[in-house]
């Protein structure tokens, strides 16, 4: 099931000079920590002037929205997915 969740989270990001990506790793959202296993996608898009990072990664059972907001350097929970239809 997809759910918008639109909250602030606290999220740790690599750097990987030799990839030259950078990504977010872990996610603590709701004092539960999720390790990121995959990175399904990464785009970026304009509001007004800011950079809006987009990340769509996965853990070992959810799917998750993050928006990375270059201006206030925050990060956002946009969406999460278990994966089902519901």
């Amino acid at each position: 099931m997809q759910e918008i969740i639109n909250e602030k989270v606290s999220v740790i990001t690599l750097y990987s000079k030799e990839k030259g990506i950078s990504m977010p790793v872990k996610i603590n959202w709701q004092g539960k920590v999720y390790s990121v296993l995959k990175l399904g996608y990464h785009h970026k898009y304009k509001q007004g002037r800011t950079l809006i990072h987009v990340f769509s990664v996965s853990s070992e059972t959810m799917f998750f929205k993050l928006e990375f907001n270059s201006d206030t350097l925050s990060w956002t929970l946009a969406e999460i997915s278990d994966g089902t239809c519901d």
